[in-house]
């Protein structure tokens, strides 16, 4: 484990694969401008897609049966084939899942791949959340992987993650390739 900024922990995981059952938008940047733009497409919008999130079953995080908290729930990058971004929003799955995706979701598989992560523990939502935030951009901005052995990799078919979960962390997950 790394220590590069004060209460953030930064580490290399392997995430083993999954699925990520998701909406996505080309055109919104950040979490309030997605669900704004969202909110604008039938069906999509934040109630019924974070109800819909809430009853799937044998999500990799959070648990299932909480209604309303968004457990599970997290925002991602999707890198395209075409060299475009996609914000989203979604949940991750095993990839033993077979339960169909919601006619408004897409559901797509995600290889086993190497990640880097900036995690900040648990904080008062109401006090310091901006605080937080800029903690991991700076740990993010500020890291060094002339020093590691990966170097950062947003190449097609690559993801990565943003949990915001106050009372227990809030983590960025980036993925990473081998030097």
């Amino acid at each position: 484990m790394v220590k590069s900024t004060e209460d953030v922990k930064v580490y290399f995981i392997t995430m083993p694969a999954h699925k990520f059952l998701h909406v996505k938008n080309y055109e919104s940047s950040g979490y309030w401008n997605f669900w704004e733009k969202q909110d604008k497409i039938p069906g999509q919008d934040c109630d019924s897609i974070c109800g819909l999130l809430d009853s799937i079953k044998g999500k990799l995080d959070g648990k299932d049966d909480v209604i309303g908290k968004y457990s599970g729930q997290i925002m991602a990058h999707i890198y395209e084939p075409d060299g475009r971004v996609a914000e989203a929003y979604g949940v991750r799955l095993p990839t033993a899942y077979n339960g169909a995706a919601p006619e408004n979701m897409l559901l797509i598989n995600i290889p086993e791949m190497e990640y880097i992560v900036f995690e900040h523990g648990p904080f008062n939502y109401e006090e310091e959340s901006d605080t937080v935030g800029e903690k991991l951009q700076t740990a993010i901005d500020s890291f060094d992987f002339s020093k590691s052995d990966y170097k950062p990799d947003n190449s097609a078919g690559r993801i990565s993650y943003f949990y915001f979960v106050p009372e227990s962390f809030e983590k960025r997950i980036q993925p990473v390739i081998k030097k």
